[in-house]
């Protein structure tokens, strides 16, 4: 299990997907704020953000990934802020003397706040590979009842990249002020911040830069395009039928050979079994995956479709094609059944994947990948963002 995920009792409560709200939503209901008040002394001087990496300084870098995930966007920095005019953010003065990262939180509080944003993202000046589900997997974080949320890697915590509620303000300006507190861990220890752990293989997504050798290491982890699961997450009542039938239907025009099974038809829509199919995107096959048991007349998943079903999946392996969807990761799957083995299958051979998670089973979804995937909001925008960073290249 995640460290500090939402236990399962959590999961049905409708306290998660009212907060999961904020975050899954586009734009989503939280101001995102990028420390960049770090002086690259190490690296002699200047502006940490302004390093290069793959052509691009970091900070352009972090406004490209961070802006998605945020409803509004500031730096946090002192000194003359129109050196950093050409990003078109507003940059907040923090009036702190050597209260680093704190000082900036404080700031980035204050003005989330003021903005009438219920939460605040942050992340330091200095790393260029900063996940695009960043805000997703730390608002699972926090789950149905925690105020904050930090992240993880490697065995090593990363307490400036955050998820904070702004009701922390005035505990935030005792700790910094009153106390003189100078630590971003003390306070995410202080404030009782969950921790979200990423996967550090084949990267580590918070590798940061300090020194030369650093930024040359980072020229060539940049060159590496790890492939990705795109896995839609989808509050309760929502539903990715649709969706996914659209995105791949605009990548055929487009002219790829997209794979995968996806379902048409509803139990929970009132549709009758042998309306409910799963339908192969290479073909004409439909597999009518419902059965009314004789003696119950309940409607239950027929077991062997799905595995008729399954064959697709192993083809779409087989001929490589790009990409691969699949209707969801359901009960089924969850309890290792199902579809469960093809999309093992998919994601060992490093091609592209999309599927929907429901938030309800989001937990045993990041289990079973381990979490290897980038979550994704049920907006037709992010898919086809998902699509530009995991295509192949060529």
């Amino acid at each position: 299990m995640t460290p500090n995920a939402p236990s399962s009792e959590l999961l049905d409560d409708c306290g998660l997907n009212a907060r999961m709200a904020d975050f899954l939503t586009s734009p989503p209901a939280v101001g995102t704020v990028i420390l960049a008040g770090g002086k690259a002394l190490r690296m002699g001087g200047g502006d940490k953000g302004r390093q290069a990496v793959g052509g691009q300084d970091i900070l352009t870098r972090l406004v490209a990934v961070l802006r998605p995930q945020a409803g509004a966007m500031a730096l946090s920095a002192n000194g003359d802020p129109h050196r950093f005019a050409d990003l078109g953010l507003p940059v907040l003065t923090d009036g702190l003397e050597d209260a680093g990262p704190l000082a900036g939180l404080l700031a980035g509080m204050a003005w989330a706040r003021a903005q009438g944003f219920p939460w605040l993202l942050t992340a330091p000046t200095d790393t260029p590979f900063l996940p695009a589900d960043l805000l997703i997997r730390l608002g699972f974080g926090v789950g149905a009842g925690q105020s904050a949320a930090i992240a993880a890697s490697g065995g090593r915590r990363h307490p400036v990249v955050g998820l904070w509620s702004t009701e922390l303000l005035v505990p935030l300006q005792r700790f910094v002020v009153e106390q003189g507190q100078r630590k971003m861990s003390l306070w995410a220890e202080h404030c009782g911040a969950a921790v979200v752990e990423w996967p550090d293989e084949p990267f580590d997504p918070f590798f940061n830069i300090n020194h030369p050798a650093e930024r040359e290491q980072a020229e060539a982890l940049g060159e590496q395009r790890p492939c990705r699961v795109g896995a839609v997450v989808l509050p309760e009542g929502r539903g990715g039928q649709a969706m996914l039938a659209d995105f791949a239907a605009a990548a055929e025009a487009c002219g790829l050979a997209v794979g995968g099974l996806l379902q048409q038809g509803s139990k929970s829509k009132g549709d009758a079994p042998e309306d409910i199919t799963l339908v192969a995107l290479d073909g004409c096959e439909r597999f009518s995956i419902m059965q009314t048991l004789a003696r119950s007349g309940a409607c239950t998943v027929n077991p062997q479709a799905v595995a008729e079903a399954s064959a697709v999946l192993r083809r779409a392996v087989a001929e490589r094609r790009l990409p691969i969807l699949i209707n969801k990761f359901g009960s089924m799957e969850v309890q290792g059944e199902g579809l469960a083995d093809e999309m093992m299958a998919v994601m060992a051979e490093g091609l592209p994947l999309l599927i929907t998670v429901s938030l309800k089973r989001l937990d045993a979804w990041l289990n079973f990948c381990g979490g290897f995937c980038e979550l994704l909001p049920p907006d037709p925008a992010a898919l086809r963002a998902w699509w530009e960073r995991n295509r192949p290249a060529g």
